[in-house]
C-alpha cells in the first residue's frame, strides 16, 4: 500500500505532518542536508524525533542529501553508526558514490535515491536498482503512466514527488554554483576547518544549496537599472492524479517543502491525505481549501 511522505524541517513542523495524517516524515541532519540550516536538526532533535515518529506509528527518514568532498565522506560515513543507533532506518542521498558506499558498508540500511540524482525514465530506476538502491524518486512531471513503467522495473520502490518547485535550473541539474558564489559559512557537526561552500551541491558544489534561482535577480545597463525578476518557477501540484499513480504501482507519495513553516505545512499535508484516502475508497476527490504558501510557489495543476 502506498505511502505518503511529508517534509519536516523543524520539531515542530514534524508534529504538524503527523497530525495532518503523514505516514513518514522525512528530515535533514544539521550540516549535511541540501536544504541548509534553514531546515535541518541536530542530534538531540533527530532522537526525540525518532521517538514521536514511532509513538504515531510513523517513520522518520533522514535525508543526508549533500555531495561530500572526499574528506568530508569519511565524516559522513562515520556519522551513521550513531543514526542507525537512533533508531533510523532509511537514509536519502544524493550521490552515486555515497549510495554504493553505503550499500556495501551498510546492508541492513534501506537507501533512497532522492529527486536530485535526476531520475526519470525506466533505464535510470535500473540503474540505481543495480547500485544498491532501495527506492527511487522521480519528479512529479513523470506522469502515472510513464511512473507505471517505472514501478514494472520490480526489485525498487518508486517514488514520485507529487508536489514540488519545479525550479528553473531543474532538480538535480543545476550549475548554478559555476556562476554565483555567496559567502560561505561553518558546517555543523562536520569536519571543524570546513566550510560550506557556496550555492547549489546538486552538481558538484558542497555545502548547502542557497536557492539561487529562486532570489529575484536585477538587469541593469550603463544607464541604470532596467528590471527586477524571479526566475521562472512554478509549483507543480498531481493532486488529481493521485489515483493514477496508485494505480500505477508508486509505493510512496511524497510531498516537497522542508522550509515550510508549521502552520503551512499542516494543510498541505492533510489535503494530500485526504486525497489519498478518497482514492482508495474510489470516491470523488473531496474539495480541499488551498494552503497558503510562499508567493514564489504558484500553483499548477497537471
Amino acid at each position: 500500500m502506498a505511502t505518503l511522505l511529508a517534509p519536516a524541517g523543524s520539531p515542530e513542523a514534524i508534529h504538524a505532518a503527523l497530525e495532518a495524517g503523514a505516514d513518514a516524515v522525512y528530515v535533514g541532519l544539521k550540516g549535511w542536508s541540501r536544504g541548509g540550516a534553514r531546515g535541518e536538526l541536530d542530534r538531540d532533535e533527530l532522537a526525540r524525533a525518532v521517538r514521536q515518529a514511532a509513538e504515531r506509528g510513523a517513520e522518520l527518514q533522514l535525508a543526508l542529501n549533500t555531495i561530500p568532498k572526499p574528506r568530508e565522506r569519511a565524516a559522513l560515513l562515520a556519522e551513521i553508526p550513531g543514526l542507525t543507533a537512533l533508531g533510523i532506518r532509511t537514509l536519502i542521498v544524493n550521490d552515486v558514490g555515497v549510495l554504493a558506499t553505503l550499500r556495501r558498508r551498510f546492508p541492513e540500511l534501506s537507501l533512497t535515491a532522492s529527486i536530485g540524482c535526476g531520475a526519470q525514465t525506466v533505464a535510470d530506476v535500473a540503474f540505481f536498482r543495480e547500485i544498491g538502491a532501495d527506492a527511487i524518486v522521480l519528479p512529479g512531471t513523470v506522469g502515472p503512466a510513464e511512473a507505471a513503467e517505472c514501478a514494472a522495473v520490480g526489485g525498487i520502490t518508486v517514488e514520485v514527488m507529487l508536489h514540488m518547485v519545479e525550479e528553473f535550473v531543474l532538480l538535480g541539474k543545476c550549475a548554478m554554483p559555476s556562476y554565483v558564489h555567496l559567502k560561505p559559512t561553518a558546517m555543523p557537526g562536520g569536519l571543524p576547518d570546513v566550510m560550506r561552500q557556496t550555492g547549489s551541491m546538486k552538481r558538484g558544489g558542497v555545502g548547502a544549496c542557497f536557492r539561487i534561482c529562486q532570489e529575484p535577480w536585477e538587469l541593469s545597463t550603463a544607464d541604470g537599472h532596467r528590471a527586477a525578476q524571479l526566475f521562472p518557477s512554478r509549483q507543480l501540484s498531481r493532486l488529481g492524479d493521485v489515483p493514477g499513480y496508485l494505480a500505477a504501482g508508486v509505493g510512496v507519495l511524497k510531498l516537497q517543502g522542508r522550509s515550510l513553516p508549521p502552520e503551512q505545512l499542516e494543510p498541505l499535508v492533510a489535503r494530500y491525505r485526504r486525497a489519498i484516502d478518497a482514492a482508495r475508497a474510489a470516491a470523488r476527490l473531496p474539495a480541499f481549501p488551498e494552503p497558503v504558501l510562499p508567493p514564489s510557489w504558484t500553483v499548477v495543476g497537471r
